[in-house]
């Protein structure tokens, strides 16, 4: 659902030396026409939601549910232009809906790209996607289901 729906979206999280002190940075590796997204180089624009940064109040999984719902329509109808990064996306989605939609709709089908999934990835980055052969994806989804049984035995009534 929304208007990115079925994107692929990667992201990168740099946590500073200072945390918990100061924010972590936020930034996406998929492009992503989004008035929180620098077009430059992917910078999430994070000080929206949190414009003063508290430590032992904020935490990073806040970050994170943060921007899951910036791409939901409540936080887009919510944003103002001194927020944003990416102005342009937000005068399309403010004043130019369709156009905006189907920006996001180029988003999502790129970034499901092979190219996109399976292309060249940041040296350091510790999750690496991989493509699968019909064999190799059965195999793990076999290995998947049984670790599954064994954490989860059946309930004796």
């Amino acid at each position: 659902r929304g208007y990115w729906n079925n994107a692929v979206v990667r992201f990168c999280i740099d946590i500073p030396r200072e945390y918990p002190s100061a924010h972590p940075v936020i930034t996406l590796m998929t492009r992503v026409s989004h008035p929180l997204v620098r077009l430059e180089d992917g910078r999430f624009a994070l000080e929206q939601q949190f414009p003063q940064w508290t430590p032992y109040s904020d935490y990073i999984f806040h970050a994170l549910h943060y921007l899951k719902n910036a791409f939901k329509n409540r936080v887009l109808k919510q944003l103002q232009p001194r927020e944003c990064y990416n102005i342009s996306a937000y005068m399309k989605f403010k004043n130019d809906l369709p156009q905006f939609r189907e920006h996001a709709r180029i988003d999502s089908l790129q970034s499901r790209h092979p190219n996109a999934l399976y292309g060249s990835q940041p040296p350091d980055c510790p999750i690496v996607f991989t493509q699968l052969s019909e064999d190799q994806f059965e195999s793990t989804m076999q290995q998947i289901k049984s670790f599954v049984a064994v954490a989860n035995p059946p309930v004796a009534a």
